[in-house]
């Protein structure tokens, strides 16, 4: 089931730029995870966004642990991490601000045989308005687009019944600089975390850090809504 939902977050010319840049590149993004690249191309995805498939990996293990029966992923993108938590039972709501990522992910959970644990909702989660809590709240691949975390931290906390999942990009690393440089050119904005800045905004909107682990050049961290 498709929700659409005013895309308010584009106010900002920076919000629309990510969020054309997303519409732009879902396709060729979503190959990624859909294995559709030739051999040579799926050999150095993974080994040049191998934490990407490791961060994927973090999410159903500790899915796996927590055993939601419902979830939320914040930034759902073409829907991958939605379908695999719709396939262990759980009732999964997507938010995304890029109409073609939606498209992309209510395809894949048709085809995966899942759309009926799925929802979509074309917003930005500052503008989601919704009295529901999800057990688990994911937002991962999201915070490399955000300038100011803490609004959207808060909103989130709303969200959480119990625990949140997140994914920070890495100051310092190698491929900050190779990023700022790639998105520029793409006009996309792009930003990184010292691990003081990602504890420090999660305390202050409400949560709890549990553990941190460094994956490649991101900082996965599991909180619990404090």
């Amino acid at each position: 089931m498709l929700t659409c939902m005013p895309v308010i977050n584009t106010k900002t010319d920076e919000a629309r730029q990510v969020a054309e840049y997303w519409d732009r590149i879902a396709p060729e993004f979503d190959s990624i995870y859909g294995g559709k690249k030739n051999l040579l191309a799926r050999r150095l995805d993974h080994w040049l966004r191998k934490d990407m498939y490791q961060r994927f990996d973090w999410v159903m293990r500790q899915a796996e642990e927590l055993r939601p029966a419902t979830v939320c992923d914040i930034g759902c993108g073409s829907g991958r991490f939605v379908s695999s938590l719709a396939k262990r039972s759980a009732q999964v709501s997507g938010v995304d601000f890029a109409p073609e990522m939606l498209n992309l992910a209510r395809q894949l959970v048709e085809r995966e045989g899942v759309a009926d644990r799925c929802r979509f909702v074309l917003s930005d989660v500052l503008d989601w308005k919704t009295p529901e809590s999800f057990d688990l709240v994911i937002a991962i691949g999201f915070w490399d687009y955000v300038a100011d975390p803490l609004a959207r931290l808060q909103v989130i906390r709303k969200l959480t019944g119990r625990t949140f999942l997140s994914a920070w990009p890495r100051a310092g690393t190698v491929r900050m600089a190779i990023r700022k440089v790639r998105l520029k050119v793409a006009g996309c904005p792009v930003y990184f975390w010292r691990l003081t800045e990602v504890e420090s905004y999660l305390n202050q909107a409400g949560f709890q850090v549990e553990s941190c682990e460094v994956l490649g050049q991101l900082y996965c961290v599991r909180a619990r809504a404090a």
